[in-house]
């Protein structure tokens, strides 16, 4: 990936079904390796995305998943919302959440915003 190529961003919405997270990793996977990420960059890129994929299916209102992927400059990025009725951003199952994307992610956060739950990570790109 040269200094000045972003690869994206593309955007997938889903039903809350935690099988399709096979279908995102392999896009993200994708997108990633056209964007020269390491085998191992990719393999974090794939944990981050099933990480918030599962955590808004666990904590959403059973609405569709709008996750956005961009392969940056520095880090591959991946964002995701759904719809919610309540959310508990300090709920023990969002704890072990950031404690999964703490370990393969430069950067991570979960928020709620206007009753939509929110969730975002970078992967940092540290090959060039």
């Amino acid at each position: 990936m040269t200094d000045t190529t972003v690869l994206g961003p593309v955007v997938v919405r889903l039903p809350p079904d935690p099988t399709l997270s096979r279908v995102l990793r392999l896009t993200a996977s994708g997108v990633a390796g056209m964007a020269g990420y390491s085998v191992d960059e990719i393999d974090d890129i794939k944990i981050a995305v099933s990480e918030v994929l599962l955590a808004l299916i666990e904590h959403g209102a059973g609405r569709p998943i709008e996750v956005e992927f961009a392969a940056e400059q520095d880090a591959f990025v991946v964002r995701a919302h759904t719809p919610i009725d309540s959310f508990d951003t300090d709920h023990p199952d969002l704890a072990l959440c950031r404690t999964v994307l703490a370990g393969v992610c430069s950067s991570h956060g979960i928020e709620l915003i206007d009753d939509e739950a929110h969730i975002w990570a970078a992967v940092a790109h540290l090959t060039p």
